[in-house]
Order: C-alpha cells, then structure tokens, then sequence
C-alpha cells in the first residue's frame, strides 16, 4: 500500500484528493520520498468556493512498517505480502475536523474534532493494474467510518514520464454520513444560512477520477501534477450542507526519493 501521506489539505484531504494522492509518486514504486505540492480544491466537501492548499507528500517504507495515505486518511501501520499479487494490512492515524465558523454556509453548525482512526486495507497489484479496498474506523463515539475502494492503472510509462489513471468511490456509514452531510433540529436553529433539519443516512459517499503525471530527473527530484474530478452520492449529495455535487480539482508538487 504505497500511497503519499498528505496531512494540510483540511477537510476535503480525506476525500476529493485522496485518488489522486494515491497516485502521486515517483515512477519507481519501491523508493521513499518526501515533497510538497500545491492543491487547488473546494473549502470542504460539498463547497462551491476553492482555494489553494499545501500538500506534504511523504512516504516511508521499512520493512512491514509503513507511513502513508490509507481510505482518504494519513496513517502509520504494518503491511504484509499475503501471496501472488495480494498484500494487506493495518493502520492507525488521524482525521482532521472542520470548523464551521471558517465556511459562511456552516456557521452555526457543530464543529467536527480531530480525531483518531484506525483499520485495515487489502490491495491486489499486477502489472500497471491495482485494486484496493480500506476500511477506517473513527475512534470518536459517533463518528462512524468509511470504507474506501479505488482502482489505479498506468497508462503510459516512457524514460523518465509515468502517467497513471485513478478512479475511486467511497462509502460512508449513517454516523460518518451524519457527521459531514446531516443537520440536527438544533443546528437548523443556530444556522446562520438557515439550513433546514437533515439527516443523512449510509449510503456510497462520492466517486473520483483523476490522471496523475510524473517525471523523474536524475538527482531524485521529480515532477508531479493532477488533474481529476469528483462527484458527491447519494444523501451526500442532497444536503442542504452540499452548495455544488462536483467539480474538479488540481495539484502540482515536487518530490525527493531517497
């Protein structure tokens, strides 16, 4: 499970950039490396305003041990080879929150904390073609969890120039959909927007597809840049918290191999 760790990103890190950061790596799938990138991505899930984030991009790999980006969130934990192309493992980490009072249409809204997460994921990986599917748990009562399933294929790989195409769905439990997409009778009183009582049960949460392009120079350094789309599902969707159901998104970086 060889993902990028991005942890700046905000709120939407965990879910609109979270194919395409899967992606983003030097073409040599073994090697470490450590970056930084710029991301041009709406102010949370669900909002029609963008701006320009930092993305830290680091992966480590020792042994079993291993940081990086699994089901949309930064983590640190064991991976193991389960014979042929198939590997699994498991993983704890940290989920960022969100401040309402930061987003006009939120404000009067439940803020939601950082919290702790922890599962396990399963990757099949042959050839250009790999396939994944991670589960994290939210280790805050009521938070819920998500499951994650992604499918990533190289499509051009010529000298230094990779190119790889992503595609991704997630789905929430009623908890994690509730937390992000709902709106209890009390916050719909506070709502500065006046946002009407919602309640958002589990369903399938958004579906991404990005392309992420690398190249890799001779001292280590080499050149991302993404370009994707992303679509919200099902109650997601519908929220009175959802301002635009999709759009696109974008992120140029650099990174070092060691």
């Amino acid at each position: 499970m060889t993902m990028p760790f991005t942890r700046a990103c905000g709120p939407l890190a965990g879910s609109c950039l979270a194919a395409c950061l899967a992606l983003a790596a030097p073409a040599a799938p073994a090697q470490n490396f450590i970056g930084v990138g710029a991301a041009y991505v709406p102010e949370y899930e669900g909002s029609d305003e963008y701006e320009f984030k930092p993305v830290p991009l680091v992966r480590y790999e020792r042994g079993n041990f291993f940081i990086s980006r699994v089901a949309g969130a930064p983590a640190l934990g064991l991976r193991w080879q389960l014979g042929g192309p198939w590997s699994g493992g498991v993983f704890a980490g940290l989920q960022d929150g969100r401040d309402a009072d930061d987003y006009d249409r939120l404000k009067g809204l439940d803020d939601i904390d950082w919290h702790g997460v922890g599962g396990a994921f399963l990757r099949w990986s042959q050839g250009p073609l790999g396939f994944s599917v991670a589960y994290r748990q939210a280790l805050k009562s009521g938070y819920g969890g998500i499951l994650a399933l992604d499918a990533d294929y190289r499509l051009y790989q010529r000298g230094r120039s990779t190119v790889t195409l992503g595609v991704g769905t997630q789905w929430a439990s009623s908890d994690a959909m509730d937390t992000y997409f709902g709106v209890s009778q009390r916050e719909s009183q506070r709502s500065r927007a006046g946002l009407r009582p919602y309640e958002a049960s589990s369903g399938f949460k958004s579906a991404t597809v990005a392309a992420t392009w690398t190249y890799g120079f001779d001292n280590g350094i080499s050149t991302i840049a993404t370009l994707g789309a992303r679509t919200l599902l099902g109650d997601a969707r519908d929220s009175p918290v959802t301002e635009r159901r999709g759009g696109a998104f974008g992120m140029v970086g650099l990174s070092y191999a060691f």
